[in-house]
């Protein structure tokens, strides 16, 4: 009898340790599945075409060519990003739908709209950095304007006559050109338009004299000798301008850099974090989308998801007094 008992307990400590194995297996297996268990989102809240989208559509192919699952980019455009970011906020935290994200609507509209459909400090998981690429101050070429010093000088003689196009009020560009106001003392007459091709086309119309944004939204008229690039308001100069002095070198202590990262929706469990963040940085890496990006006045920028979060956090409290002092609104 003793010896039925002992085999009873032998084989019931076996099945056991089989189960046991066979769960640990089905949880792995279950893990394993992400991401290739169904078709990925990644939303962008600006339109096809944009430098945003591009950075988007980089992101994409590298998910493809590592996993083989279908990413679709989703242009979720309008309000200033709102509704694409909105999007992201209600999506499912499983780690299939992400966003490729800019400073307005993941931090800065918080502070330029009345009210948000979500909140850009909670509602979110931080995956990282995707680039970060300087504002530059430009002049049209007719200006016989050659140096920032002497723009400055130029706007000190004359105040309000600067005409500074601005690619819509809140805007990343909008509020470093009101920084540069409280920097320098001076006084632009500072024009609001839908975007920067609508800056870019009245700099090289004459209708303006000056404009602000990223270099790759100038570099071809740079290049043509139509445009002058002034000042890098960059950490450091810019490789496609290696001759242009950064903002530091001017004797300001300031720096724009506008960036693009990518979001999910709150709660995508930890170890998806991780895992995203990983491929998205050797996607980065990878010199042929440096080059790409490059080649388009970006700059990648690996980063990890807790670097990323105290980004979007300083973003908040470094324009808070311009957007207070200005009565800043994206609206």
């Amino acid at each position: 009898m003793g010896r039925i008992d002992t085999r009873r307990r032998i084989d019931a400590a076996k099945a056991l340790l089989v189960g046991a194995a066979l769960l640990a297996a089905t949880l792995c297996g279950a893990e394993a599945k992400w991401p290739m268990e169904k078709p990925m989102t990644l939303i962008v809240p600006w339109p096809a075409g944009s430098s945003f989208d591009v950075v988007a559509r980089v992101i994409a192919d590298g998910i493809h060519r590592k996993y083989g699952n279908v990413v679709v980019v989703d242009n979720r455009t309008g309000a200033s990003g709102n509704i694409g970011q909105a999007a992201a906020a209600r999506a499912k935290p499983d780690g299939y739908t992400f966003i490729v994200t800019t400073p307005g609507p993941a931090a800065n509209n918080a502070l330029t709209f009345k009210s948000l459909p979500y909140d850009p400090l909670t509602d979110f998981s931080f995956i990282g950095v995707t680039n970060r690429d300087p504002s530059v101050l430009v002049v049209r070429s007719s200006l016989k304007i050659g140096s920032f010093k002497e723009f400055i000088a130029y706007a000190k003689a004359n105040p309000g006559a600067v005409r500074m196009g601005s690619p819509g009020n809140g805007t990343y560009s909008h509020m470093t050109q009101l920084a540069l106001q409280d920097l320098a003392g001076v006084e632009f007459n500072i024009v609001p338009y839908r975007g920067p091709p609508q800056v870019l086309q009245d700099l090289l119309g004459g209708h303006l004299d000056a404009g602000m944004g990223l270099v790759g939204n100038y570099m071809p008229q740079v290049q043509s000798g139509q445009i002058k690039v002034l000042a890098v308001f960059g950490d450091r100069r810019d490789a496609s301008l290696p001759n242009v002095p950064t903002l530091l070198e001017e004797g300001y202590k300031f720096s724009s850099q506008p960036w693009t990262g990518l979001q999910g929706p709150k709660g995508v469990p930890r170890e998806i974090v991780v895992a995203m963040n990983q491929t998205v940085n050797e996607i980065l890496k990878d010199r042929a989308n440096v080059e790409k990006l490059a080649s388009l006045g970006m700059t990648a920028a690996p980063s990890t998801p807790e670097e990323f979060e105290k980004l979007v956090r300083s973003e908040v409290d470094k324009w808070r007094p311009i957007v207070i002092k200005y009565k800043v609104s994206g609206e």
